[in-house]
């Protein structure tokens, strides 16, 4: 499945691993308005091991939601060794490895972008996950606390391409930097020189004319949409028609009331899943994106965050957004 994916002559759209909004409707979304491969959070592989309740909810998929990749996150090899032999039953087309995060509790144990700091291990961690028998990838940033590093960071890349991964996912920002600065697209470009397997683009990508740049600037096999889509399953959508050789100029623009007619239905769905008041403090997050930029926005994100019923957040919030725009 995975191979088919990147052999197909066009480029793909990835619905990234993000901890908090990937999960099994956000990935239903993300594909049915484009994605071509959805990944999930971001798991343990220590807490999948001991069958952690939580841990093992956000392993449920259905069938809408594939191609699926896994992404995990360990700093011991042997935890992820044991971690992608049991995964590779469970019909995900990868297993990722984040070498990214930078959350504390994350690098504490050695995990995410700490291993940018042990690249020698890291490297332990490809090679255990490799012993699985089933597609691994790895999604990195271009080094922990300076691109002075970056030199060992590709360098790193190419030893895992030795090793038999099947793509990378580079997000050109260092660990320290987190979401702030600009991400560096011409490091993606040089990855995707210096590598013969498929590198997707991730980064500062939050509009159609972003897709269009990334893509022309590295020639990367994908993007990874992030930040940029949440709130916007249409990014999806222009993405893939961008992809398929629609001109982008012939891409309609997505209005906020499509966004918010798009949100709203699911914020339902999470509500089937979720029961109404868990999902819509859930959703909150999803709100913010939604309204920026939008005259009294602050005002509203105040008064939506006491709302936990479905219907005043439809009556208050999303009916007026319609409306407006």
């Amino acid at each position: 499945m995975l191979n088919s994916l990147f052999s197909s002559g066009s480029k793909i759209v990835v619905s990234a691993p993000m901890a908090g909004y990937s999960d099994s409707i956000f990935r239903r979304f993300a594909k049915k308005f484009g994605a071509d491969l959805t990944f999930t959070e971001m798991i343990s592989a220590e807490g999948f091991l001991r069958g952690n309740d939580k841990t093992m909810e956000l392993l449920r998929f259905s069938g809408d939601e594939t191609p699926i990749a896994v992404q995990f996150f360990s700093g011991v090899s042997d935890a992820i060794f044991m971690a992608a032999e049991r995964i590779s039953g469970m019909s995900f087309c990868v297993f990722d490895i984040n070498m990214g995060c930078s959350v504390r509790k994350v690098m504490k144990h050695g995990a995410g972008a700490a291993l940018l700091k042990n690249l020698d291990n890291a490297e332990k961690i490809v090679i255990a996950a490799m012993r699985a028998k089933m597609p691994v990838s790895v999604k990195i940033r271009s080094g922990f606390s300076s691109e002075d590093e970056w030199e060992q960071i590709l360098n790193f890349l190419k030893r895992a391409e030795e090793i038999g991964i099947s793509f990378v996912t580079l997000h050109p920002r260092t660990a320290a930097q987190k979401f702030t600065g600009k991400a560096n697209w011409h490091l993606i470009a040089e990855v995707v020189h210096s590598l013969k397997i498929p590198v997707i683009a991730s980064g500062d990508i939050f509009s159609i004319d972003d897709v269009a740049k990334i893509v022309e600037l590295t020639d990367a096999a994908g993007v990874m949409l992030a930040r940029g889509a949440i709130s916007n399953f249409q990014l999806f959508s222009q993405t893939k028609q961008l992809f398929d050789g629609v001109n982008i100029d012939e891409i309609g623009k997505i209005s906020l009331a499509e966004r918010a007619e798009t949100i709203l239905d699911f914020v339902a769905e999470e509500v089937e899943v979720r029961g109404e008041a868990r999902a819509i403090r859930w959703c909150r997050k999803f709100f913010i994106p939604l309204l920026a930029g939008f005259p009294g926005a602050r005002q509203m994100r105040g008064k939506v965050s006491h709302i936990e019923k479905f219907a005043q957040l439809k009556n208050e919030l999303f009916v007026p957004l319609m409306k407006i725009f």
